[in-house]
């Protein structure tokens, strides 16, 4: 009875090494660590969009945004406002974070009606996300009276040390978001860090916490990106790739069926 009991856990074992195999076919994006009734990792539910003002426009240090293509768009009439997180950048560095299922957006001076010289042209929002090379939305100076804005996707944003203080100081060291937090450490870095000469003493008066240094607030950022980014070898999640957790089911499998092949073999001898 034993003998076959055993036999009998053998053969599941190997179906399940089998199964976990095949698994890298299916589609596991559907699925988190919630799923699993485990400690979930971060989901993505928005993303940052980055927009500067190349020249003047009539409602100066404000811009608004329309954007649309998703399941809950803007409407025309009452527009929400981007933040002017750098004044002096050209003509203002501005951000907005965006639910992650919209396609498009465009910027304007005012929330309503205005002159299409206040307008920006239509703008791709996967275009300012290709495959990690983050771009931002460079909106061009006054063109002609009735005639939109044209937008330039430019690779990276470079500025001063203060500039970039206050681009920091909109991310919260304490969120996992992909928009705000700790996870937009790539985008931070591929658009303002990297591109940039900065003093890293320069102090951030970070808007959700004590005061830090550029070097500081970096340093947080980057290990707690790399931190959060390594839980999804062991979780489900929409982040992930199908091949972790199929890696992790086929070893559990295959070090099942060794640990039973060893255990009657030793029996038998």
């Amino acid at each position: 009875m034993k003998k076959n009991v055993k036999k009998v856990w053998l053969v599941l074992t190997a179906v399940i090494a089998v199964g976990a195999g095949s698994l890298g076919a299916i589609d596991l994006s559907g699925f988190n660590g919630s799923d699993l009734g485990v400690g979930a990792v971060t989901t993505q539910t928005n993303s940052r969009i980055y927009v500067y003002l190349k020249g003047a426009w009539d409602n100066p240090g404000h811009m608004f945004i329309h954007y649309w293509g998703g399941s809950q768009g803007t409407t025309w009439g009452s527009l929400p406002e981007m933040t002017n997180v750098v004044g002096n950048y050209w003509e203002g560095l501005f951000y907005y974070d965006v639910p992650l299922d919209h396609t498009t957006f465009m910027v304007c001076a005012y929330a309503g009606d205005t002159d299409d010289k206040n307008k920006s042209v239509d703008i791709s929002i996967s275009n300012l996300f290709l495959s990690g090379d983050y771009k931002v939305a460079a909106v061009s100076a006054f063109i002609g009276d009735g005639v939109k804005r044209t937008v330039e996707n430019a690779d990276d944003a470079p500025g001063s040390s203060t500039q970039v203080a206050s681009v920091l100081n909109h991310i919260d060291s304490c969120s996992s978001s992909y928009a705000s937090g700790y996870n937009a450490w790539p985008q931070l870095n591929d658009l303002f860090i990297s591109p940039s000469t900065l003093d890293g003493a320069t102090v951030v008066e970070d808007n959700f916490g004590d005061s830090t240094t550029i070097t500081n607030k970096i340093a947080w950022l980057q290990a707690k990106y790399n931190e959060d980014q390594a839980l999804p070898v062991l979780f489900f999640n929409k982040q992930d790739s199908s091949a972790y957790s199929v890696t992790i089911i086929g070893f559990i499998g295959l070090s099942l069926i060794s640990l039973l092949y060893l255990s009657s073999k030793k029996k038998v001898a």
